[in-house]
């Protein structure tokens, strides 16, 4: 068996002579057992003998434009981008969305325009999630009462302002409409 195994490996040596020098399998076996079953030694033989000719010799440079095997990272890296870009992106609205939670909060002021309470967004959105429908009713409840709401902080929220204050003029008009009965 393992003679068998033996003669495989020279077989294979022989054949990678033959492919790589183009000389006859006689040559290649010739060559093989002149130099011991080493293949290095006999493509060293071949070459003394001009059978077989010496690697090119191969040059380097430091310069990007000569270095072509560099070419295209640019087009990996934009692909891996590009599978990537639903988390990418994804992840942008997350980091936006929790910036506008964080810089931006609601104020309640009573009926003398003071502050009750000034509540971060992010704390008024976790309120609502989590406890929506108490939330809801005493929003509204206050809102009969006289309070009034107000969205300050670093974005633009004067359109979200003037909603709240036409949902608290709508509150007071049927406050109104209930006093009078």
């Amino acid at each position: 068996m393992s003679g068998k195994g033996i003669e495989m490996d020279n077989f294979e040596k022989i054949e990678k002579l033959v492919e790589k020098t183009g000389i006859s399998y006689g040559d290649a076996k010739r060559v093989l057992e002149q130099a011991n079953g080493d293949l290095l030694d006999a493509m060293i033989i071949l070459e003394r003998e001009g059978k077989a000719q010496a690697p090119r010799s191969s040059t380097y440079s430091t310069q990007y434009e000569e270095q072509t095997q560099y070419v295209s990272v640019p087009m990996q890296v934009e692909s891996a981008m590009e599978d990537d870009s639903v988390r990418v992106r994804l992840k942008r609205v997350i980091k936006k969305v929790w910036h506008f939670l964080r810089t931006n909060s609601v104020i309640a002021r009573n009926k003398a325009g003071e502050v009750v309470f000034n509540l971060p967004l992010w704390g008024a959105a976790i309120l609502l999630l989590m406890f929506w429908w108490i939330t809801v009713i005493l929003l509204v409840v206050s809102l009969f009462v006289g309070f009034k709401y107000e969205f300050v902080g670093e974005a633009d929220l004067e359109k979200v302002n003037q909603i709240i204050d036409k949902a608290s003029s709508a509150a007071d008009k049927v406050k109104d409409e209930y006093n009078k009965l």
